[in-house]
């Protein structure tokens, strides 16, 4: 869909893109790889370049093996802001039916577009002639090989692979990364804007509630950043909104509401600014329990994913009544926060404290990873070697679909007899982890005080007082005065609606002057035309028709109360003026004279209603 915009402000947004890099990208595919002789497929040539003036040129290669049926050809011409710069890109799809003249494997060679004196040439493809009345099979999608995902095998890498946008030029795309995980592994959750026109912001963006599911948050941008991707052919970008991980908590089938987002378009001063609210699809994935075969005795559903298990204990070698740390330590990938550690138990010659535990979590390469710490303080109460026993924590890994168990080594702590020197006040000092936590009595110190006389019979305490009460009273009174002075602009934009709408009348009028003199255009007068009705839509009746389709904008209207004859009559005249702007040369004085006639009369009907009827 193409930006409207005058001709004069085409002519500067041009010469601000004149220095930003020329792309030219140029494909070629087909719907079948295989045909039956007496069948067709159809052959389609895409070529997107930077629109500057100049048109590409396509030349078909030499279909020796093929008759053309038919031939058919778009073109579509989008504006859109990269890195703050203004970029125009014309893109033109060229769709051959095609017949093939005899079996076996037929060739379509290179297809050449030539763009600015520099030529680019298609890939070669290679189709399967069949005998006649033979059934081919359908093509598989083009895509390139998903990496080896080490957790799953029904993991999706292309969040578009089912997308058939058609002729929709905003979609909000949810998508899952594995639609039959387990109880407890990890799914990447993504929220995807595909846009065909300018997106200047997004509001109100309200993700589903995501219950039976501990969610972490992956990717949240604060900026629009998009990418650059053709879908069946269409030119979109892709704007990345959200991207979470889930863990599922229950296994069975769930499902995962659509999200709903506002969606900003336009630019302003230079565009008319609209808001688009969209949805994405629900999502449903099918939660696998943890098998029940091999499972062991009293495993804890959290352990889920692939962890490791370390235990130390500092120092190995400590007098009697000295405190000592042991520390266990998971790390590895799944979610830490449900992670179930085993616990030492009593130890004979160790007197043991509670535990403290501390998590940390971290994203790599789109997997959650964390790491839980769990000290713990041992004082020895004997002396000699005490062995702290091996900790094992059972486990179940997706990447094998199997339980497996790990192990922490044996630890040996060598306790000897505390010096004859030590006091018994710092061995009951040690004993009760005062030395060991760096910790201090309390030492009350006993001062003698002076009274001083109170404030309030000081001279400054009074206005000083009364100064707290002033101030809140100013506030108050100068918000009253500014709120009774200031004027909604809002309800500043409604009265003055109908002024500003005969005010482009007015100009439309000028405009065709100006074409009886061959000083303007005709795209000019209509697009002058088309932005007084939808521009008094907007502000009078609150309806935003520069971001609607026809069909959306007569739903508005009839809600409004307009009368369905009127209706008719405004969608009527904004298809008249798209056509003449941009089929130009259809449209003469005489019938944009009653164009402009009609469009005064219609902002006279469309009046009758008032904003919110």
């Amino acid at each position: 869909m193409s930006r409207r915009t005058g001709s004069a402000l085409f002519a500067l947004l041009v010469a601000f893109a004149a220095a930003a890099a020329e792309d030219v990208q140029v494909s070629a595919r087909t719907d079948a790889d295989e045909v039956a002789l007496d069948g067709t497929l159809n052959l389609t040539i895409t070529a997107t370049v930077s629109s500057k003036g100049d048109q590409a040129e396509l030349s078909l290669p030499d279909l020796k093996d093929f008759d053309v049926v038919s031939r058919s050809q778009s073109e579509q011409v989008a504006f859109t802001f990269v890195n703050g710069a203004p970029t125009f890109r014309r893109t033109t799809v060229t769709t051959v039916k095609l017949a093939p003249r005899r079996e076996g494997q037929l060739a379509i060679e290179a297809a050449r577009v030539t763009y600015k004196g520099r030529a680019y040439t298609t890939q070669r493809l290679s189709i399967r002639a069949l005998p006649p009345g033979q059934s081919p099979a359908p093509k598989a999608r083009a895509q390139a090989p998903p990496p080896p995902d080490r957790f799953a095998e029904d993991a999706i890498t292309d969040p578009f692979q089912d997308v058939h946008p058609q002729s929709r030029d905003l979609v909000l795309r949810a998508s899952i990364d594995r639609e039959r995980p387990f109880v407890g592994q990890q799914i990447s959750y993504s929220l995807y804007l595909l846009a065909r026109v300018n997106v200047s912001g997004i509001d109100k963006l309200q993700l589903p509630r995501l219950d039976g599911f501990w969610s972490e948050e992956m990717e949240a941008p604060q900026q629009l950043v998009g990418e650059a991707r053709i879908i069946d052919g269409v030119p979109y970008r892709a704007f990345l909104l959200r991207k979470r991980a889930l863990f599922p908590l229950r296994a069975g089938k769930v499902q995962i509401d659509p999200a709903e987002v506002e969606v900003m378009t336009g630019f302003g001063m230079l565009f008319s600014r609209s808001s688009t609210r969209r949805s994405s699809q629900p999502l449903t994935l099918e939660v696998q329990p943890l098998p029940e075969t091999h499972k062991p005795d009293g495993f804890d559903a959290g352990n889920v994913g692939s962890w490791t298990l370390t235990a130390s204990v500092d120092p190995v070698a400590v007098a009697v009544g000295q405190p000592v740390t042991f520390k266990l330590v998971a790390q590895g990938r799944g979610n830490v926060r449900n992670l179930a550690l085993p616990k030492l138990g009593q130890i004979p010659g160790l007197r043991s404290y509670d535990a403290t535990s501390n998590d940390k979590e971290a994203i790599e390469q789109g997997q959650v990873t964390g790491m839980r710490t769990v000290e713990q303080l041992l004082v020895p109460e004997r002396t000699g070697a005490i062995e702290i026993p091996s900790l094992s924590m059972d486990l179940f890994d997706p990447a094998q679909k199997a339980y497996r168990a790990v192990r922490t080594d044996a630890i040996r702590l060598e306790v000897h007899a505390a010096p004859a020197s030590a006091s018994i006040g710092s061995q009951a000092q040690a004993q009760n982890l005062l030395a060991a936590g760096g910790l201090r009595p309390i030492r009350l110190r006993m001062t003698r005080a002076s009274v001083a006389p109170p404030p309030w019979t000081r001279g400054w305490f009074w206005p000083l007082l009364a100064t707290g009460p002033l101030a809140v009273a100013l506030v108050a009174g100068t918000g009253r005065l500014r709120r009774l002075l200031a004027r909604d602009p809002a309800e500043e934009r409604v009265k003055k609606a109908r002024s500003a709408a005969r005010a482009r009348l007015r100009g439309a009028e000028t405009l065709l002057d100006e074409q009886r003199r061959g000083n303007a255009s005709a795209p000019d007068f209509h697009a002058e035309v088309a932005r007084a009705l939808t521009g008094y839509l907007t502000d009078k009746q609150g309806i935003a028709a520069a971001g609607m389709t026809r069909e959306e904008l007569g739903r508005a209207l009839l809600d409004r109360g307009h009368p369905p004859g009127t209706v008719r009559a405004v969608l009527g005249v904004l298809d008249e003026c798209d056509r003449a702007r941009f089929a130009p040369g259809g449209a003469d004085l005489t019938s944009q004279e009653a164009r402009l006639e009609r469009a005064g009369r219609l902002l006279g009907e469309l009046d009758k209603v008032r904003r919110g009827a």
